[in-house]
């Protein structure tokens, strides 16, 4: 909160931030508050960083791990390619 407050809401350390605390929630086991955490952090790489930033890659990789975690094997592997085709390009 305090990072949101100083920062704003769409820079990279309040993504960061987001993305740590999905990465608490997920090991958690709170998948769906992870998701919504992830999400967060998503949107505001995609906006700061691009789609084809390390940081996103990094983000998708989350993503399809919570999926998996819920046994959505499917919607995990699509987040774990995107993930991939961005790793391969930088």
């Amino acid at each position: 909160e305090i990072k949101l407050k100083a920062l704003g809401p769409s820079h990279t350390n309040t993504a960061v931030t987001y993305h740590e605390i999905g990465s608490v929630l997920q090991d958690q086991g709170k998948y769906e508050e992870a998701m919504q955490q992830y999400q967060k952090a998503l949107e505001i790489e995609l906006k700061t960083l691009g789609p084809e930033h390390s940081s996103t890659a990094t983000t998708y990789h989350e993503i399809g791990r919570v999926l998996y975690n819920q046994g959505k094997y499917e919607e995990a592997m699509q987040q774990y390619q995107k993930a991939l085709e961005i790793k391969l390009k930088t």
